[in-house]
């Protein structure tokens, strides 16, 4: 519980002069001792909500977490109260004069005289970008502090997202620990960025346990993955060795010998262990296992114990992590919605009403890595529930150079603008079939189709997102329950900034496997596209009787013709650049798409 009274809230900056004998910058991994400058007197940023200068806030309400993937704040007294900052609402934007820099302290100095090990511990959420925030103790009623700094704008220890709560433990039994006059502060600075926001609370100062070996992660993966955990992986795709192991930490008083982790998932487990793990660390315990995997789900359970801390002993209930996978047929697939332990899933989502300039033309991909070379028949895309029907969709299949430049004409693969539709919608997820016409086989009298054969290799798969102008908007699923490395998904922001942003999450944007087959060509049939390739005139004829639709575009996705017309139509050509285009025919008989080459 965080309520107003306990505190004593400041945004003046006074801070700047304090007295820092100690600390840790857990960014940099640096020791701390001083605090940095404030970003400058500038113009004091203004809450909007109530028109006062930025200041921490005691709020009740879970919901006001600005990111999807971290609302509800999910610490465990929210409803009572607690500190909250929001940055991404005060002030304005980049370097314009309006820096944010506030604390909270404690109102009441806590009295820890015959408390000589002991834990300062609080729930907390945030979202990071270019801020700065820790927490800072002093034993002396305020005449010198010790800072521990979780974030700054030189970087980021972990994902850009916290998890909800984020549990931050902090030995400050050297710092504070049997001391009459002890002072807690919270710091925040927004570094005169448009940042996010921090929440805090459950704070408290507590004993230290003797002896507490805690798993604060755990991961499996294939050794050829670089780290990224697959939700779901096709069997072709399997490694012969995968990576298994936990961050453990430990949070007691004495150092914890033969720290073990074993890795149970059924059908297999692992064992792997380390000598030592001293007081107040952490480490990586993980090994590399030979697997002979075979197509089903896998769930796991990642158990962690010391010669002091064994299973079923007094502090066991933080041993213990959960991890699911499965292999499949031919499903690929970087989220794992669906398969995460109960208690697990968190979800949030991005899309084109993300940010107001993003409307038309935000970019989202998710990175897959072939080990050899697949047939892609299909991708599928889950949307959420607010998606409106008619929003319009391109998938490209790209390498990460070229998407990370926004050079989307050099993707391997284009499709044709796609509408959203009100079954898309409330089936949560839309198929993008990657099978295109080829051309017209006369041996057969029939269309002939090819699927898109990648090898192996990086690719990541992207959707633009196009809203109409804010008409129609279209979120896609990001799955934030397993920290992935920051390039395994990622978005293109459009003009004027065109700019490339790692997620750091899953995008739920997932490959199909193999041949399309029983593909209609009914349609195809009562379409004529000729002459292909062109140089001057295309002709473009249909059996239809009513109006049919003609969308020409060039391989970057720039509509360079949108016209109506019956039965049959001649475009000149002769104006346009030499290479491929996309056309797209559509009537009451369906929608045809074909490639043609102008020469």
């Amino acid at each position: 519980m965080t309520t107003a009274s306990d505190w004593v809230t400041d945004n003046s900056c006074s801070y700047a002069a304090y007295n820092i004998v100690g600390g840790y910058d857990y960014t940099n991994q640096t020791p701390i001792t001083s605090t940095s400058a404030c970003t400058g007197t500038g113009t004091a940023a203004t809450d909007p909500g109530t028109g006062t200068t930025a200041q921490w806030r005691f709020e009740t309400d879970a919901n006001l977490i600005p990111v999807g993937a971290l609302a509800p704040f999910g610490s465990a007294s929210a409803s009572n109260g607690f500190l909250f900052i929001n940055s991404d609402a005060c002030g304005g934007g980049d370097g314009d004069g309006t820096p944010i820099y506030v604390t909270a302290t404690i109102a009441t100095p806590i009295d820890l005289t015959g408390e000589n090990s002991v834990v300062l511990s609080f729930s907390h959420n945030y979202r990071w970008w270019q801020d700065t925030r820790g927490v800072r103790v002093s034993g002396d009623n305020g005449a010198t502090w010790v800072q521990y700094e979780i974030t700054n704008n030189s970087g980021y220890p972990n994902d850009q997202n916290s998890g909800n709560p984020e549990i931050t433990s902090i030995d400050v039994s050297s710092d504070v620990g049997g001391q009459s006059q002890v002072l807690v502060q919270f710091y925040y600075e927004d570094n005169d960025f448009w940042a996010w926001y921090w929440a805090v609370d459950d704070v408290k100062i507590s004993r230290k346990d003797l002896n507490n070996i805690q798993a604060n992660s755990s991961w499996i993966y294939g050794e050829t993955h670089y780290g990224a955990e697959y939700g779901r992986v096709p069997i072709t795709e399997i490694d012969a060795s995968w990576v298994v192991g936990a961050q453990v930490t430990n949070d007691g008083v004495n150092d914890q010998t033969n720290v073990t982790l074993n890795a149970d998932f059924g059908s297999f487990s692992t064992t792997s262990s380390l000598g030592i793990v001293e007081s107040d660390s952490s480490s990586v315990i993980e090994s590399l296992e030979p697997l002979n995997l075979t197509a089903g789900t896998y769930q796991g359970t990642f158990t962690v114990s010391s010669d002091s801390d064994q299973v079923g002993g007094a502090n066991f209930g933080d041993n213990t992590y959960e991890r699911n996978f499965e292999i499949t047929s031919d499903v690929y697939s970087l989220d794992g919605i669906g398969l995460h332990p109960a208690g697990y899933e968190a979800l949030g989502s991005l899309g084109s009403n993300s940010w107001a300039d993003a409307a038309d033309g935000l970019v989202c991909g998710t990175y897959y890595n072939l080990k050899q070379t697949q047939v892609l028949n299909s991708v599928r895309t889950y949307i959420t529930s607010t998606s409106v029907a008619q929003a319009e969709i391109i998938l490209y299949i790209i390498d990460s150079l070229s998407f990370s430049t926004g050079a989307f004409g050099n993707a391997t693969y284009t499709s044709d603008l796609y509408t959203l539709t009100a079954t898309d919608v409330a089936n949560g997820y839309f198929d993008l079939s990657i099978a295109t016409l080829s051309g017209w086989d006369p041996s057969t009298n029939s269309n002939t189709w090819e699927n898109l054969t990648l090898s192996a290799g990086g690719y990541y798969l992207a959707v633009e997102l196009f809203s109409g102008g804010g008409t129609y908007h279209v979120r896609i699923v990001d799955d934030a329950t397993v920290t992935q490395p920051a390039w395994s998904s990622a978005i293109w922001y459009p003009a004027p900034t065109s700019t490339f942003y790692s997620n750091g999450n899953a995008f739920a944007i997932r490959m199909n496997m193999g041949a399309n087959v029983g593909i209609n060509e009914n349609v195809a049939n009562e379409v004529s596209i000729y002459p292909n390739p062109t140089s001057d005139v295309l002709n473009i004829s249909t059996n239809s009787n009513d109006l049919s639709e003609l969308t020409v575009k060039d391989i970057t996705g720039k509509i360079v013709l949108n016209q109506k017309f019956n039965n049959k139509i001649t475009i000149s050509t002769e104006n346009y650049s030499k290479g491929v285009y996309l056309i797209n025919v559509k009537n009451n008989l369906g929608t045809v798409s074909e490639k043609i080459s102008v020469r």
